[in-house]
């Protein structure tokens, strides 16, 4: 993010390398939930909050939270 010190907002797993990761199946949403979570997306790419990475053998599911205006 901009004028943010990355120290405070990077996000880093420390994980044994020895475990093997674990790949979570699909989860599939409705069609409002699907909207809510591109929208979210969206807004975090463009801010530059987030990139796109590709793992081809790895995917971790969308967890939603509503927010406290019921968003």
């Amino acid at each position: 993010m901009p004028r943010i010190d990355p120290a405070v907002v990077v996000h880093k797993l420390y994980v044994d390398p020895t475990f093997q990761p674990i790949k979570q199946k699909k989860r599939l949403f409705n069609d409002e939930k699907n909207q809510a979570i591109r929208e979210e997306v969206q807004t975090l790419l463009k801010a530059g909050a987030i990139r796109e990475l590709k793992f081809p053998n790895w995917i971790a599911n969308v967890v939603l939270v509503k927010k406290p205006n019921n968003k």
